[in-house]
């Protein structure tokens, strides 16, 4: 079959409430899961839509759709057994690492077309077009073919001739096939781009666009207003995608018989169950590297290891911070620079690095400062006039906070693909009690006696 690029199908994804913060609410969606589940279905709607509108201020009908498009459909950030809500692996991976790139890589590497998270009229027209794609493999694998040339697509490219083109959706035109009818379009000065008769261009594009931001979101390429390109400095996650290209779909959807009474229901759990799993495989993979996230320009196409540096042995954000204090007191007085130390190794501290307030107090500059580091990876740089985040404290470092006071310090370090930005929070306990900050106790201790148990057991 030769390759017509010019029969269109218009393969829509489920639209992202405010993808544009989704690095700022992804943290937020992910604790708010982690207090309330498991948790009974029937419960977890309210529970959850009322705990996020503490963090965003708005309409039922806007929370509701975090919820439902974001968290459940795009995410896949739980999923549904037994009528009980359950973490999915993928969340339960983030809580632990802080590594918003190496999420979003997941879910690139989960999707498929079709899938699970559309209405099942939606997935059952795929299915009848013969739809069987993994659409960001193809991506991954088409720039990467399009790098080893020194070739840059712009979206629209990538938009027509990939993820519209229907032969290329059902999964019987090869990479190579559709570089080179890209290149020989060029060549007669042919362009083209998605379009829908009667119908706005954002209407036709933007969940197009969505998608390449999704794979930005996962630090895999670099765009701008019109191009797309690899991201040279991600080689293993995206050779595993390129690998993964020729498997066939996870989930066969032509099984399933879209007449059965509940069908939207079977299909919506099986789906969600898959979708939210990371095998141990890719969990190693898509582990991303603060020198991944340094600018990657059209003109770097050859793939590159990323490098080891300093703050990446050991904890990043620890020895971020650990430097930052120590050149400040150097730069204030040379011989204090033995007051700045790292005391992360030392369990049940509450803190990370003890420095001195060195130029920054000139009344009491050699009072300690007690810092806590919290470190997270992120493509998107933090927006200081609208923060929206949240972290967790152990009990020893609230009770180092409540003791410290007004020296103790959080240093909220943020590494981005524009930089390394800091927020730094003084005295947490006191901002607590002022609302401007809100702590959460969410660990239950239990003590108990013989009294309370209800069987013994002993096996010798």
């Amino acid at each position: 079959m030769s390759f017509n690029p010019d029969i269109q199908y218009r393969c829509t994804i489920i639209r992202g409430k405010s993808i544009s913060r989704m690095d700022d609410y992804l943290p937020v969606y992910a604790e708010i899961l982690n207090e309330i589940c498991p948790i009974p279905s029937n419960q977890f709607d309210e529970t959850f839509d009322k705990k996020l509108s503490h963090y965003i201020k708005d309409d039922y009908k806007t929370i509701k759709n975090h919820r439902t498009e974001n968290v459940d459909k795009l995410l896949g950030m739980y999923f549904e057994k037994d009528d009980i809500i359950y973490i999915s692996e993928r969340t339960k991976k983030f809580l632990e690492d802080n590594d918003q790139p190496a999420f979003f890589k997941s879910v690139c590497f989960k999707f498929q077309q079709p899938n699970g998270s559309q209405k099942i009229n939606t997935t059952a027209d795929k299915v009848q077009h013969e739809i069987n794609f993994k659409p960001y493999h193809f991506i991954l694998a088409l720039l990467k073919s399009a790098a080893t040339k020194s070739i840059v697509f712009t979206k629209d490219e990538v938009a027509y001739y990939v993820l519209n083109a229907l032969q290329v959706l059902q999964g019987s035109v090869s990479v190579d096939e559709v570089l080179k009818t890209i290149l020989s379009d060029r060549a007669k000065k042919v362009h083209k781009k998605v379009e829908t008769p009667g119908k706005a261009y954002s209407y036709s594009f933007q969940h197009i666009n969505e998608q390449f931001d999704y794979l930005e979101l996962a630090n895999l390429i670099r765009k701008d207003g019109k191009s797309i390109w690899l991201n040279s400095r991600e080689t293993t996650s995206t050779e595993l995608f390129v690998r993964d290209l020729s498997k066939p779909l996870a989930i066969d959807f032509s099984k399933y018989n879209f007449d059965e009474k509940g069908i939207g229901k079977i299909v919506e759990l099986e789906w969600q169950e898959y979708f939210g799993a990371i095998s141990e495989k890719e969990s190693l993979a898509f582990a991303t590297s603060i020198s991944s996230l340094e600018t990657a320009l059209p003109t770097d196409v050859s793939p590159k290891v990323p490098t080891v540096s300093t703050i990446e042995i050991g904890d990043e954000g620890e020895n971020f911070v650990l430097q930052i204090e120590r050149n400040l007191v150097k730069a204030f007085n040379p011989r204090l620079v033995n007051k700045v130390n790292f005391h992360g190794k030392q369990r049940g501290l509450g803190y990370d690095i003890t420095s001195i307030e060195a130029s920054r107090n000139k009344k009491n500059p050699e009072y300690l400062r007690y810092i806590e580091v919290k470190a997270t990876k992120r493509v998107h740089p933090p927006d200081f006039t609208d923060t929206l985040d949240t972290i967790n404290l152990t009990r020893n470092e609230w009770v180092a906070a409540e003791q410290q006071s007004n020296h103790f310090y959080i240093y909220r370090i943020y590494f981005t693909t524009k930089g390394t930005f800091i927020s730094i929070i003084k005295d947490p306990v006191k901002k607590n009690d002022d609302g401007l900050l809100y702590a959460t106790p969410t660990v239950y201790r239990l003590e108990f006696g013989d009294k309370a148990v209800d069987e013994k057991l002993i096996f010798a």
